[in-house]
C-alpha cells in the first residue's frame, strides 16, 4: 500500500498545483512508530475499542472496528500549523491520506469519510453523517443508501463526492485509495484527486468550491462506520505547503535481532539525507533508494535477507545524528542514542482460574509485549516439577494466553521468548493447599430445599431453555446418525425441567437462596433482589428482565451476588451457563438421572472471596458456587520468581524504541523502564 502511495506522490504532481520536489511537510502520520491508539491522536466518542495499530506487510495503520451501531472515530491535527504557513502571497495547501473500508457495514448504509473545518462537531453530534450535521466539510465521500437503510451491503459500494449524490465513484471492500487535496484558501477552491492502488488512472478527478462562511483551514480527519462489523483503516496522512524547504527526515526503529538494530529513515524527493554514527559520515541521495526510505543498522555485516537467525555480529552503540539538505537549506538534526544490548522479555505473569480441593490449580498465563520495544509476538514454554518428581513441559512454545493444569504440589517454570530479544523466566511455586469451605449449589437442590427458601413450585420451565435442546449428555450405549451419516453418541435431552419462582416482593433483605447473598455492583454494601427469581431444577439460578412482580418495571442488566462467610483470603469459583445453555457441558452418561448428577456448567470466573460476582438477566443462569480456603491458614499463592534485571539499573527507552542517557533531564512524555512505563510531566 504505502509503496503505492508514494509513487502516487509523483504522478498526482502532473495533476494538480503541488510540487513534491519543493514542500515543507507540516504534519504527518503513518503509524510506523506507534506504540498504541492514544498516542496517534485518534478517538472514538463511543467506540474507543474498535480502534487499534494494525499491520500488515506494508507496515501499521489505524484500523477502526467498531461492534455495534453507526460509531464515528476522528483525529485532530493542530490547525494552527497550517495558518502559520499561509499569507497574503502564500494561500494554499495540501492534504493527502489513505483509506480502506476493508468491510462495509452489512446492515446501514451510512459510512464517510471527511476532511474536518469546525472539529466540534466530531463530539457534538457523533455517529452521524458530518457533512449533514455541518456544510464545513472540505471534502468528503458519503455512502449513498439506494436499496434501503436496512439492506444487505453486497458488492462495491456507491459514495457521494463532496455531498453531491449525482456525482459518486463505487468503492471496492479491501481496496486501497489514496486522496490528494490541493485547497486554496482564497480562490475557495479544493482540487481534489481520488486513485485506487490498483490503477495509476485517477477514479476521480475535479474541483469543488467551498461554500461562504466555511473555515477553509482543515482541523483533522472524521470516519463514520456502518452497522454492522465494518472495518476501516486510514494511513499515510500528511498535510504540507509548496515551499522549498529540507524536511526533518524520520528515524524509525524497525528490526531488533540481539545486539543488531535496524532504522528506517524517510526523507523527501530531491533532498539528501545526511548520517554520522560516532564520527562516520554517509550521504545518501533521493534517487538511490526506494522512494526516499533508507534501512540503517548498527551491524557493519548488516544481511537485509536475514530473517530468521540469530545475530552474533559486533554491532556498536552510539549516537547516531540524521539531518537533510536542499540546495543550501539544512533541516533540524535527529538524535538517536543507538544500543546493542539484548533486550529483555516481560515476564510472564499466571493467574489461578481454577482450584480444586489439595494443590490443583489452572492457571492462565498471559505475556504483555505492549512494553516491548516493537511488541514483538511472545512465545512460551513451560515445566512443572511435582513434589514426587513427575516432570510436565510443553512439548514447543506457545502463543500467549494459554492455560496450564497441575495436580499436585510443585514448582512451575514459565519462560517467555521471542526471536532477537533475550528470553526471560518466571517460576511459581504451587505450594499452597486449598480445602472446600462451603458451597451454594444451585443446580442440585432438592424440591424440600428449594421451597424452605421461600420458592413456590410453578409449571415447567417453558422457552428457549427448554426448546433449544442446549442441556444435554452424550450416551454411552446408544447411537444416532447425523446428517452426514455419521454414527455419534445420542443426545439425552434435559428439557422437562422443574420451575420454582420466588415474587420480587418477597425478597425484604439480601439474603438470596443459602448462603447466597445480593450486593451492590462493587461489592461494598447489601442490596435486595429486585425481580422474580427463579430456580431451574437441575440448571440453577435465573433471573427475570423486568423489575416488579408483574414484569411492568424497568428492565435490569446484571444482580451481583456474593457468598456469606467468604473472605478476602478465600477463592470462589463460579460455575455458570449463558445464552439459554448454550456453554454447558455435555459429560458422556448413561441415563438422565446421571447427566443431572453432575456439573454441567463451566467454571466462568475464580475471583477472591469478597468480590462479588454477576448474572445476567433472563439468558444466563447460576449453577454452583464454591469456596475454597487455603489449608493451615495459608493466604495465597506464592509468587513470582523472574530472572530480569533489576528495574533500577534497566535501560530507559522512549516508546519508539529509543535509548535515553539517563533518566535525569529527560523531556516531558513516556518512556519504559524495565518493561513498565513511566510518565515524565
Amino acid at each position: 500500500m504505502k509503496n503505492v502511495y508514494y509513487l502516487f506522490l509523483v504522478l498526482v504532481g502532473l495533476l494538480c498545483s503541488m510540487s513534491v520536489s519543493a514542500k515543507k511537510v507540516i504534519y504527518s502520520q503513518n503509524f510506523e512508530t506507534a506504540v498504541n491508539v492514544a498516542e496517534t491522536g485518534w478517538t472514538s466518542p463511543q467506540a474507543a475499542a474498535g480502534l487499534s495499530i494494525g499491520s500488515d506487510e506494508n507496515g501499521k495503520f489505524i484500523k477502526f472496528a467498531p461492534s455495534g451501531n453507526d460509531r464515528s472515530a476522528h483525529l485532530y491535527w493542530d490547525e494552527s500549523l497550517i495558518k502559520n504557513e499561509l499569507s497574503a502571497d502564500f494561500t494554499s495547501y495540501q492534504i493527502t491520506f489513505g483509506f480502506c473500508f476493508n468491510k462495509f457495514g452489512n446492515k446501514n448504509m451510512t459510512s464517510e469519510v471527511a476532511v474536518m473545518s469546525d472539529k466540534s462537531i466530531a463530539k457534538k453530534k457523533p455517529n452521524a453523517n458530518y457533512r449533514n450535521n455541518n456544510g464545513g466539510a472540505l471534502f468528503d465521500l458519503t455512502q449513498l443508501d439506494k436499496t434501503g437503510r436496512n439492506a444487505a451491503q453486497t458488492g462495491d459500494q456507491d459514495f457521494a463526492i463532496n455531498g453531491d449524490s449525482t456525482n459518486y465513484k463505487a468503492l471496492t471492500a479491501g481496496a486501497y485509495y489514496t486522496v490528494t487535496l490541493d485547497i486554496d484558501t482564497l480562490a475557495r477552491t479544493v482540487q481534489y484527486t481520488i486513485k485506487s492502488a490498483t490503477s495509476d488512472d485517477p477514479i476521480a478527478a475535479d474541483v469543488y468550491t467551498v461554500p461562504e462562511g466555511v473555515d477553509m483551514t482543515a482541523t483533522g480527519l472524521y470516519v463514520l462506520a456502518g452497522r454492522y462489523a465494518p472495518d476501516v483503516m486510514f494511513d499515510d496522512i500528511e498535510v504540507s505547503v509548496d515551499k522549498t524547504a529540507a524536511n526533518t527526515p524520520s528515524v524509525t526503529l524497525t528490526g531488533i535481532n540481539n545486539a543488531q538494530r535496524v532504522y528506517t529513515i524517510k526523507f523527501q524527493e530531491d533532498e539528501i539525507l545526511h548520517l554520522d554514527f560516532n564520527g562516520t559520515t554517509t550521504d545518501v541521495n533521493y534517487d538511490d533508494v526506494d522512494n526516499g526510505t533508507y534501512t540503517w543498522s548498527n551491524n557493519p555485516n548488516y544481511d537485509p535477507n536475514n530473517t530468521d537467525a540469530p545475530v552474533s555480529d559486533p554491532c556498536q552503540s552510539g549516537t547516531l545524528k540524521a539531518w537533510t539538505t536542499l540546495d543550501n537549506l539544512k533541516s533540524d538534526e535527529v538524535v538517536t542514542e543507538v544500543t546493542n544490548d539484548v533486550i529483555a522479555l516481560p515476564a510472564a505473569e499466571a493467574k489461578v482460574t481454577n482450584v480444586k480441593v489439595g494443590f490443583a490449580k489452572t492457571y492462565n498465563v498471559t505475556c504483555d509485549n505492549s512494553n516491548t520495544p516493537l511488541t514483538p509476538a511472545i512465545y512460551g514454554t513451560y515445566k512443572f516439577t511435582g513434589k514426587d518428581g513427575k516432570v510436565t513441559e510443553s512439548a514447543e512454545p506457545k502463543a500467549f494466553p494459554f492455560t496450564i493444569d497441575v495436580d499436585q504440589a510443585g514448582t512451575l517454570e514459565i519462560t517467555s521468548q521471542a526471536f532477537g530479544y533475550g528470553s526471560t523466566n518466571t517460576t511459581v511455586e504451587n505450594n499452597v493447599e486449598y480445602e472446600m469451605k462451603k458451597t451454594v449449589d444451585l443446580a442440585h437442590m432438592t424440591e424440600a430445599d428449594i421451597t424452605a427458601a421461600g420458592f413456590e413450585k410453578g409449571d415447567d420451565v417453558t422457552g428457549k431453555f427448554a426448546d433449544y435442546g442446549r442441556f444435554y449428555g452424550l450416551s454411552t450405549t446408544e447411537k444416532e446418525v447425523d446428517k452426514d451419516g455419521n454414527e455419534t453418541p445420542k443426545k439425552i435431552v434435559y428439557n422437562v425441567i422443574p420451575q420454582y419462582t420466588k415474587m420480587s416482593s418477597t425478597f425484604t433483605d439480601d439474603k438470596v437462596i443459602g448462603d447466597l447473598v445480593c450486593c451492590s455492583q462493587d461489592g461494598t454494601t447489601s442490596a435486595t433482589v429486585s425481580v422474580n427469581a427463579h430456580i431451574y431444577q437441575g440448571i440453577g439460578l435465573v433471573l427475570d428482565g423486568r423489575k416488579g412482580d408483574d414484569g411492568s418495571g424497568n428492565w435490569i442488566s446484571n444482580l451481583y451476588f456474593k457468598v456469606e462467610g467468604a473472605t478476602a483470603d478465600d477463592i470462589v469459583a463460579v460455575a455458570s451457563v449463558k445464552n439459554y445453555g448454550f456453554s454447558s457441558l455435555h459429560p458422556s452418561v448413561a441415563s438422565l438421572d446421571e447427566y443431572l448428577a453432575q456439573d454441567n456448567a463451566p467454571v466462568t470466573a475464580v475471583l477472591k472471596g469478597d468480590e462479588p460476582f454477576s448474572l445476567y438477566r433472563i439468558s444466563d443462569a447460576l449453577g454452583k458456587v464454591t469456596v475454597y480456603t487455603a489449608k493451615g491458614g495459608a493466604t495465597g499463592i506464592k509468587t513470582i520468581n523472574v530472572n530480569a534485571q533489576n528495574t533500577a539499573d534497566a535501560p530507559i527507552y522512549s516508546l519508539n524504541g529509543v535509548r535515553m542517557n539517563s533518566k535525569n533531564n529527560l523531556p516531558k512524555g513516556v518512556y519504559i523502564q524495565g518493561g513498565k512505563k513511566f510518565v515524565v510531566k
